[in-house]
This record gives structure tokens, sequence and C-alpha cells, in this order.
């Protein structure tokens, strides 16, 4: 099937609906969380519940097995509160965020447009680079309103010829 269609999540939705129910009960006898966006699987809970991550994950490489599917281990890890909690591309540790280096990259980009017009900064060629970043700008947003609109503000200082 093609990956990308407008179908494709709601057919994820129903390839995974068995996994999805054994795994949240799973999560709920742990007293932790079950997320799936897409292909990534996140169970969530308090701090005591990575002491047993080696345990969980067998289990839920087993569900998964017995559902039809396989875990990839290389992007299997346990992530506690003192690190970096990153998933999906979001750091989720207190609130959903952007990562610093994407967030200080983009604000360079606008930085550097203002200055030195948009086109020099361009490096990637997008044909619609004016709408690209409003719609980097707009992800940003979407995760911590605060930083958008500085970003807003920042994309607002360039010149469109």
């Amino acid at each position: 099937m093609p990956q990308g269609a407008p179908t494709s999540p709601a057919l994820a939705n129903l390839a995974a609906f068995s996994l999805d129910r054994r795994l949240e009960g799973l999560a709920g006898k742990l007293g932790a969380c079950y997320t799936r966006y897409a292909d990534d699987l996140v169970i969530s809970g308090r701090p005591g519940l990575a002491s047993h991550s080696t345990r969980v994950g067998q289990i839920v490489a087993e569900i998964a097995r017995d559902e039809g599917f396989r875990l990839n281990e290389s992007k299997t890890r346990v992530m506690s509160r003192a690190g970096r909690q990153l998933i999906c591309g979001i750091v989720v540790n207190e609130h959903p965020n952007t990562t610093r280096h994407s967030y200080d990259e983009l604000k360079a980009i606008l930085h550097n447009a203002a200055r030195h017009g948009a086109a020099a900064e361009n490096r990637e060629h997008h044909p619609e680079f004016r709408a690209h970043l409003l719609g980097r700008i707009a992800w940003v947003e979407q995760l911590n309103p605060a930083r958008g609109r500085k970003l807003r503000r920042r994309f607002a200082q360039i010149e469109w010829s």
C-alpha cells in the first residue's frame, strides 16, 4: 500500500486495533499510559516503571509478535525524567516542545533571511520557501506558542519581493 495516502492513518489504526487494545490493557495493569502514533509505540508512567523496562519490553514484543508485528529493537529505548524524552521528533518531558537545535536553526534562518534576503537562505531550494517557513513556524506554534510568536515576529521582518 502506498505510504502517505489520505487513508493511511485509518488503515494503520485498523491494522493495529487489536495491538492497541492489548497494549492499553498492559499499560492499565502497570498503572501507565499507552500511546501510538503511526508505528511509534509509547508506554509512559511513574518513575518506578523504568525498573521493570526489560520485562515490559519482552511482554510488548510478545504481544506485537502475536498480532503480526515486529519491534525494531534499535529504536526501543527507556527514557527517564532526567534526560530528554524525544518521541516522534517532539520533546515531551514537561510539555510538548521542539528540540533546541530545531528551534535555533529556524530562528537563524529567519534572522539571516531578514538580513540578507530570503533567496540567500533558501539553501534547500524550496519552490515555495515562504510557505515552507510558515509551515515550520506553525509546527513550533502548535508545540510552544510563545516560541512560535517569537518566530512569527522574525518572519514579519523578512522582505519578500
